[in-house]
């Protein structure tokens, strides 16, 4: 894959958000969530790892019973079955990275 700018990838939408995919493989998927403020990706389990990287703005994030405010240049990560979620408190950019092959048993 050719190095691409998040930054120009951007697509923000007043009315909701799509995520993007960005990369994608049997192992891993990548997305860019381009959230204006109000707009979440609200809190739910996955059978997947996450990691969650803050390129512009701030959003609260929730990983498992915690929320947390981030801000640009904040890293987290959540645990296969642990709750994520994400909510812009304003315009922000998101990489939003999936790891693993989920499934119903998690694995």
């Amino acid at each position: 894959m050719k190095p691409l700018r998040l930054q120009d990838q951007c697509q923000f939408r007043a009315a909701k958000f799509l995520p993007q995919l960005v990369y994608g493989s049997s192992n891993a998927r990548a997305f860019l969530l381009c959230l204006e403020a109000g707009q979440s990706l609200p809190p739910r389990h996955d059978s997947e790892e996450m990691l969650c990287y803050l390129v512009s703005g701030t959003a609260r994030l929730t990983i498992g019973q915690e929320t947390f405010r981030v801000s640009a240049g904040d890293f987290a990560a959540a645990g296969r079955g642990d709750i994520r979620g994400i909510e812009a408190t304003e315009r922000c950019v998101v990489l939003w990275l999936h790891i693993g092959k989920g499934g119903e048993d998690g694995g």
